[in-house]
C-alpha cells in the first residue's frame, strides 16, 4: 500500500512515498510537501503565491567533488553541453523556447552539485519538466557542439585567469584545500578541457544525471495542494528509469596548512588580500556559531573590519568577511581591496589583529545582538523571490536536508558569547593554518 499524503483528492497513476517534512519552515514562507517518486526523485513542491510565477529547480548531486582524474572541469563543460541540444529540443532551441514563453533560464555549477534552473508564469511552468526530461533521456552531444563549447569554455578560464580577484580566489584555494576536490576549479584546466570529450562527458552524464540523483523543487503558485503540479512531474521526469552510479565515498581529506602560508602574485592595477582559513561543513554543529563570527568581522558598514579599515582608518575601499557552506568542509574568508598608497603589510597586520580582537574584545550583547539582526535580515532579504526559495530549499535537499535551513538559523540566533568565543577559538587561529593571498598591483 503507497503511502499517501493527507489532503490528496484523486490516485495518481505512479506510487511515491511521502518523506518526512515539516509543513512549513520559519526560514522559508510558503507550505511544503516532500515527495519521492518511484524512481527515486526527490520531490519538493514549495507553495507561495506571493506571485503568479513557478520556478522549477533540478539538482543533481554531482559537482567537482565527483569528477574522474585527469577530467577536471566536467561537471561544468556537460552543463554548458546541457543546453547544445537533445532529441526534441535542437542546439539554442532551449533558449529560444524559454525567452518565446516570457520565462528565463540557467544553470550553475559548483564543487558540490550542479543545479538547472527555469523562472516561468504559472500557467505555462510545465515546459521546464518536458526540456529536463528530454535532456536527461536523449542529450545529443553533437562533436562539432562539444569542440565549440569547449573552446568557449577556454576562452572563459583565460577570463577567470587575467581577472585579478578571480585568479587570486582561486590560486588561493588550492593553497588551501590541497589534494581535496575543493582546491580544483570548477572550470578545470586547460590541459583537462583539451582531454575531455564526448566520450568523457557521456559517461559523466549516464552515471550521475538520473532522477534517483536529483532533487526537483517546484516553488510558486501551485495552487491549493500541489497534486496538478505532482502529476505534472510524475508524466514527465516521473517515467524515466533510475540508475545513478553511487556518489563517490568521502573525498580524501585536504593537507591543510599547519602554519599561516603566504601566496604573492603581480596582477591588476590595486592591491588585493584573501585570507582564507578552514572551517568544518554546513552541516557541522560549529558552522551557525562561525557564521555569526564572520558576520561579527566582515557584513556590513556597522562590522568591525569595515568600521575599521574603511572607515576609520581608510586604509581599505572595502573590506569583507564570508563563509562557504560545503558538503565535507568550508572557508571562512577575509578580503580586502586597499587605497592606493597604502602599504599593504600595513593593512594585513591590521586584519590580523581585528581577528584576534575577537578574543581580545568579544563583543558585548549589543553587538551580538546586532550581528544576528544583520544575520537575519539578510537571510531575508536573499529569499525575496520565489526562485531564491527554490534554490536555497534545493541546495538543502541536494547536500545537507531540507530542515538545515532552519537548524542553522535557530542555532545562529541562539548562540551567545561564550560559544561564539568557543567555536572562534577552534577556526579563527590563523597562525594554526591558513592561506595569506595577495594580488599586489604589476610592477
Amino acid at each position: 500500500m503507497t503511502k499517501r499524503s493527507p489532503g490528496r483528492r484523486r490516485p495518481h497513476p505512479h506510487h511515491h512515498a511521502v518523506l518526512e517534512a515539516p509543513p512549513s519552515l520559519k526560514s522559508l514562507p510558503g507550505r511544503i510537501r516532500l515527495e519521492r517518486l518511484d524512481n527515486g526523485l526527490t520531490v519538493c513542491l514549495l507553495t507561495n503565491r506571493q506571485a503568479p510565477v513557478v520556478t522549477s529547480a533540478l539538482f543533481y548531486r554531482a559537482g567537482t567533488r565527483d569528477e574522474p582524474a585527469g577530467h577536471g572541469g566536467v561537471a561544468h563543460f556537460l552543463e554548458h553541453m546541457m543546453f547544445k541540444g537533445s532529441a526534441r529540443y535542437g542546439p539554442g532551441e532551449i533558449d529560444r523556447i524559454t525567452q518565446a514563453l516570457g520565462g528565463v533560464n540557467n544553470a550553475f555549477t559548483s564543487h558540490d552539485g550542479t543545479v538547472y534552473y527555469f523562472n516561468f508564469a504559472a500557467d505555462r511552468w510545465t515546459e521546464a519538466l518536458a526540456i529536463e526530461t528530454d535532456r536527461i533521456a536523449s542529450l545529443t552531444l553533437d562533436p562539432e557542439h562539444v569542440a565549440s563549447e569547449r573552446q568557449v569554455i577556454l576562452e572563459e578560464i583565460a577570463m577567470y585567469d587575467s581577472e585579478p580577484w578571480d585568479s587570486l580566489e582561486m590560486a588561493v584555494h588550492e593553497r588551501l584545500f590541497d589534494g581535496h576536490p575543493y582546491g580544483r576549479p570548477v572550470l578545470g584546466t586547460r590541459d583537462e578541457l583539451l582531454a575531455t570529450d564526448g566520450a568523457v562527458l557521456r559517461d559523466f552524464h549516464r552515471r550521475f544525471y538520473r532522477p534517483d540523483n536529483a532533487v526537483l523543487v517546484v516553488a510558486g503558485d501551485l495552487g491549493d495542494e500541489g497534486d496538478e503540479a505532482l502529476a505534472a512531474v510524475e508524466r514527465t521526469l516521473g517515467r524515466l528509469p533510475a540508475g545513478a552510479a553511487p556518489r563517490r565515498g568521502p573525498t580524501p581529506p585536504a593537507v591543510l596548512p599547519t602554519s599561516l602560508e603566504r601566496l604573492e602574485r603581480r596582477k591588476g592595477e590595486v592591491a588585493r588580500l584573501l585570507i582564507a582559513l578552514p572551517a568544518p561543513a554546513g552541516s557541522h554543529p560549529d558552522h551557525p556559531a562561525l557564521r555569526l563570527a564572520s558576520t561579527l568581522l566582515g557584513d556590513g558598514r556597522t562590522s568591525r573590519l569595515q568600521h575599521t579599515l574603511v572607515e576609520e582608518e581608510q586604509l581599505c575601499v572595502w573590506a569583507a568577511a564570508d563563509l562557504s557552506e560545503g558538503l565535507d568542509a568550508s572557508l571562512l574568508t577575509l578580503a580586502a581591496e586597499v587605497v592606493p598608497g597604502v602599504e599593504p603589510n600595513r593593512v594585513e597586520a591590521r586584519v590580523l589583529e581585528l581577528i584576534a580582537g575577537v578574543f581580545d574584545r568579544p563583543p558585548g550583547e549589543e553587538e551580538l545582538e546586532r550581528c544576528k539582526q544583520m544575520a537575519a535580515a539578510d537571510w531575508v532579504f536573499g529569499h525575496e523571490k520565489v526562485h531564491q526559495q527554490a534554490v536555497s530549499a534545493g541546495l538543502a535537499l541536494a547536500v545537507f536536508d531540507l530542515e538545515h535551513l532552519d537548524r542553522h538559523l535557530d542555532q545562529l540566533l541562539a548562540t551567545g558569547t561564550d560559544l561564539l568565543l568557543e567555536v572562534a577559538g577552534r577556526y579563527l587561529r590563523p597562525e594554526r593554518g591558513g592561506v595569506v593571498g595577495w594580488s599586489l598591483p604589476k610592477l
